[in-house]
């Protein structure tokens, strides 16, 4: 399932050499909550930053990936 929200933070830490990120972000339904989810480099887009619209992809409350929302075209 994919739900839109915001990337509110972002911290980056390594993990036996290989970066990871833990992002803040709230989704569109309930933008007062923060979420915390913590993923490795293949599963977030690295270009984020803090105030990005973005898309969360869930499995079973679980987040899998946080990517850029894309602009409707037009």
């Amino acid at each position: 399932m994919d739900v839109d929200g915001t990337l509110e933070g972002l911290q980056t830490y390594t993990l036996h050499g290989a970066p990871w990120y833990r992002a803040f972000f709230s989704l569109s339904n309930d933008p007062e909550t923060i979420i915390q989810a913590q993923l490795p480099e293949d599963a977030f887009d690295a270009t984020l930053k803090p105030g990005d619209a973005i898309v969360v992809t869930m499995l079973l409350r679980t987040v899998m990936q946080i990517k850029r929302k894309e602009p409707l075209p037009g």
